[in-house]
């Protein structure tokens, strides 16, 4: 796997920022709640996308958020319990 400056990024992301974005890219895929595949798709399609561009393995990058969702205690993180909450009461 070869290393690169985004990737030292993406290993290192911090959780509390992280959660942020992924809030605000949770806002704005709501637009289109009338399709949850259509939803699921354009985050993974952005994931996919970027990961090309910037030269990152999507693997890796999938890796990288599975292990900044858990703390080590492998409980979801407190910051990303806040999304799961929010999915659970605003996306039906």
């Amino acid at each position: 796997m070869a290393r690169n400056a985004v990737y030292d990024q993406l290993v290192n992301a911090p959780r509390e920022q992280t959660a942020l974005a992924t809030f605000h890219l949770l806002d704005a895929l709501q637009a289109f709640h009338w399709s949850r595949g259509l939803q699921i798709n354009a985050a993974v399609l952005l994931c996919a996308l970027l990961c090309d561009h910037l030269k990152v393995d999507l693997q890796d990058a999938m890796t990288a958020a599975k292990n900044l969702l858990r703390t080590h205690e492998d409980k979801l993180a407190t910051e990303f319990e806040a999304i799961r909450w929010y999915l659970r009461e605003e996306v039906k």
